[in-house]
């Protein structure tokens, strides 16, 4: 019993898929995986020269120094790849912590800078200002607003790669999440002459997944389509039923994506070059996220664009049984 329990735990320290998985490494980036590999690859070198060596050359004593040193060759080389995976490992720790520390220690300050600049927006104090005074206070009340969205971002983005993310996974109703965020969005939507339509079919069945950030996926994508759509058209989100899914979706008829960089659009920090030109703001944080949480609750995301003539985004969502 000792002994199974002493193998149980061997195997379980050296299981690579669990140790990479942990590290958010693919298999052909992980370390442990590469050391196993270099062994491999060094008995299978020093198998191969022995053979060829002990052919080629009549002297044992020399067949000897040409495994050793083929053997050797190989385990440096080995040794420097490994080294350099371990620092871009580690590297890309210290990365999220600092991302982590930094932010969280930007939230409390921009908070009190938000709250500072609605308190003398109030109506009580704001009569006593000129004009050019309450310029001042409403642009810096909108640049905290902002940086605050930014540091959520950033926030968000670092949980999901260090895997602290937590999501439910309750029954709810996607239409009234979509409602809602279509509500908070319409006077923006507005101010670029933007009409915003609802298309759902009737009895949509309650999808699976965390509602929270459901709605952030949602506002991402429906901002995107707002923010990136020419003037006087319409954003159309549609909501249906497809196999045991809820698949929902956003059309605009906006900039569009080159073909190009199209398989660049979740990654993260990434902006295509007419999204930029068209728009200077923005992060490139909110398809990485919306990717990640999505296919977290099981369900898949995806978009079909063209250059100059629009896109349309989707993903689907297990329904509730």
């Amino acid at each position: 019993m000792l002994q199974m329990l002493i193998m149980k735990n061997f195997f379980y320290r050296v299981n690579i898929f669990e140790e990479c998985k942990s590290l958010r490494l693919s298999i052909w980036q992980c370390p442990p995986f590469l050391f196993i590999l270099m062994g491999v690859v060094n008995v299978s070198g020093m198998l191969g020269s022995y053979l060829i060596a002990s052919r080629l050359i009549i002297d044992e004593s020399a067949v000897v120094l040409v495994v050793v040193g083929v053997s050797l060759s190989i385990f440096i080389i080995g040794n420097f790849l490994i080294s350099g995976f371990n620092k871009m490992a580690d590297a890309d720790r210290m990365k999220n912590e600092f991302i982590s520390v930094v932010s969280h220690q930007l939230r409390t300050p921009l908070a009190a800078l938000k709250w500072s600049s609605e308190l003398l927006l109030r109506p009580s104090h704001i009569s006593s200002l000129n004009e050019d005074d309450k310029s001042y206070l409403v642009l810096l009340r909108e640049n905290a607003e902002r940086m605050i969205k930014l540091v959520s971002l950033l926030l968000e983005a670092n949980r999901i790669e260090s895997d602290h993310a937590t999501l439910q996974r309750k029954a709810f109703d996607l239409v009234d999440v979509t409602k809602g965020v279509i509500e908070s969005v319409t006077a923006y939507a507005g101010a670029y002459e933007l009409v915003l339509k609802l298309e759902a079919f009737p009895s949509i069945p309650q999808a699976l997944g965390d509602p929270e950030k459901i709605k952030l996926v949602v506002l991402a994508l429906i901002d995107n389509a707002v923010r990136y759509s020419h003037k006087k058209s319409d954003v159309i989100v549609k909501i249906e039923v497809m196999r045991n899914h809820v698949r929902w979706q956003v059309t605009d008829s906006g900039v569009g994506i080159p073909v190009s960089q199209q398989k660049f659009i979740f990654k993260k920090f990434f902006r295509s070059d007419n999204a930029r030109k068209y728009q200077t703001e923005g992060s490139g944080l909110g398809l990485y996220i919306a990717k990640a949480v999505v296919e977290e609750l099981g369900g898949r995301i995806g978009f079909v664009s063209e250059e100059n003539k629009g896109s349309v985004f989707w993903f689907t969502l297990p329904m509730s049984k």
